[in-house]
Order: structure tokens, then sequence, then C-alpha cells
């Protein structure tokens, strides 16, 4: 092998490595941006999205996801949305919402949708 070559493949090495340490701290993630019809009831306090890598277990919560976050009211509360971030690609999510009053009174679950993440950003509505 002659030294030309060598170097190409010491070079293709190095960029490799630091390909892999960048992604190493700054990994490929996914993101859903959901939205659902607003309820209707004149005491909603706000909203929360349940979601993980598999289906819930239950009507009404806890249900079995793993994760779950208190959006609150939101910013568009005629047509409330929520992004959610760092999801990996590759996965399948399932998604639920629901909706508490002020006293925190939490209802059951909207119908659930799962959508596989095949890029760093991707939106949908099914609620």
């Amino acid at each position: 092998m002659k030294m030309g070559g060598r170097k190409l493949i010491l070079i293709g090495i190095i960029i490799l490595i630091i390909v892999l340490f960048v992604l190493s701290k700054h990994p490929l993630s996914g993101r859903a941006t959901l939205s659902w019809n607003a309820d209707a009831e004149a005491d909603v306090a706000g909203y929360k999205v349940y979601y993980g890598t598999n289906p819930r277990t239950g009507g009404c919560p806890p249900g079995g996801y793993t994760e779950k976050v208190d959006v609150k009211k939101t910013d568009t509360p005629q047509k409330p949305t929520y992004i959610l971030k760092n999801l990996a690609i590759g996965k399948t999510y399932y998604f639920s919402v629901t909706t508490y009053d002020k006293s925190r009174k939490e209802s059951c679950f909207s119908s659930e949708i799962k959508k596989r993440i095949f890029s760093p950003s991707l939106s949908f509505q099914n609620f």
C-alpha cells in the first residue's frame, strides 16, 4: 500500500471517530407534534400526554404508559398542541391524552394512536 493510501485510511478513521464522538454527545432523536380536540368543559385546567413504546394496558391512568407530561393549558386552547422531543428513531410510540379539571380530577384516556419515529422531525395529528 502506498503512503497516500495509508493517509486516506487514517483520515477516514479520524473522521469516523469524530462523528461517533459527536453522535455520542448529541444522539439523533425524533420529535412528534401532537394535537387534539379541546375539551369543551368549562372547568378544564389542563391536559396530560401519556406515551411509551408499548400500548396502554387500561382505559384510565395509570394505564401502563411509561411516560407522561403535564402540558397544562396549551398556548392554543382551541386546538391544543404539544411537541414531544428526544424520541428514539426507529421505535414505535403509543400516545393518549387526558384532561383534568381545577380539582385535579383526571379523565380517562383519549383514543390511542401509534406512530413509528422515522426521522429527527415528525408531525402528526389524530386525537
